[in-house]
């Protein structure tokens, strides 16, 4: 589906969306009894958490089984499969997130204790390989510090819609965002990737974002429209609203979601408490396989 065509539909599905929100405006934690085969009830909560606002909290017990294989076992069960081989990954598709000593790990932002500033997963990746979902699991909580906040992308897009519908035409547009290629030793490790913030989902049909607030190597679209919508956009996601969400994962605690936009605080590690988190990323939406 096109721009063009979901603008048509979108005063049908924005009501729905906004009555699924006014029902449910946060997501209740899915306990799991056995990660390993996920009863009906506990794939359908999970299932339409992700329906009404694209992110699901979820709790299994980390004493009682081996963490990772659990975390790889309810995403397949939640449709989970193709993987996106970024350059951490692992053979099984998950990633450790921690605060790395590994100088080539602990460079990236995301494997230091650095606050993580507002964004999409693999929002550099080129548009044919978005990640369209992924997954968080807490082995161990930082003894300060690293909260998750989120929006459902599809909730910010009415807001903007609502204020103002060139915002997100501005937002839309095919090159509004450019990550230039990434090169080490004069080798391209990952290639140039250019597209819009917002864009309609083919599969779901839903609006989706490609998103972040980084400031290096990020080449935004010379228009003053698109500079216009962008301070809208940065000003609302740093102003606490009714669609803003905060968890601080602990123990046992994940998070199952349709890639929405989030940060992450700063935070520290103790002798006692070292902030382990395990995330899986996934081309492919939160679903329930038949």
């Amino acid at each position: 589906m096109v721009l063009e065509d979901f603008q048509q539909q979108y005063q049908a599905w924005r009501d729905e969306k906004l009555a699924r929100f006014a029902k449910k405006p946060n997501p209740t934690v899915v306990e799991i009894g056995n990660p390993f085969a996920l009863s009906n009830k506990e794939k359908n909560a999970i299932a339409r958490d992700c329906q009404d606002g694209n992110l699901s909290l979820i709790y299994f017990d980390p004493k009682d089984c081996d963490n990772r294989q659990a975390i790889i076992s309810i995403n397949k069960q939640m449709g989970l499969i193709d993987s996106d081989q970024h350059r951490f990954v692992e053979d099984d598709g998950i990633v450790v997130i921690e605060d790395s000593e590994n100088n080539n790990r602990g460079a990236y932002v995301p494997y230091s204790n650095k606050a993580l500033n507002w964004h999409t997963d693999g929002y550099y990746n080129e548009m044919c390989s978005l990640v369209a979902a992924f997954s968080l699991y807490c082995v161990e909580a930082a003894s300060e510090g690293g909260e998750n906040s989120w929006i459902d992308p599809e909730l910010l897009y009415i807001h903007l819609m609502e204020l103002n519908p060139d915002l997100v035409e501005a937002l839309s547009q095919p090159n509004a965002l450019t990550i230039p290629e990434q090169k080490e030793a004069a080798v391209i490790t990952r290639p140039t990737s250019a597209g819009p913030v917002f864009f309609i989902d083919r599969h779901s049909h839903t609006p989706k974002m490609r998103f972040t607030q980084r400031k290096k190597n990020v080449v935004w679209q010379n228009s003053k429209e698109l500079t216009d919508a962008l301070t809208v956009l940065n000003n609302f996601l740093a102003t606490p609203s009714e669609i803003h969400h905060e968890v601080k994962l602990s123990s046992g605690m994940g998070l199952i979601c349709n890639n929405v936009v989030h940060n992450r605080t700063a935070f520290k590690d103790s002798s006692q408490h070292k902030r382990q988190l395990l995330r899986g990323r996934y081309k492919n939406n939160v679903c329930l396989p038949n």
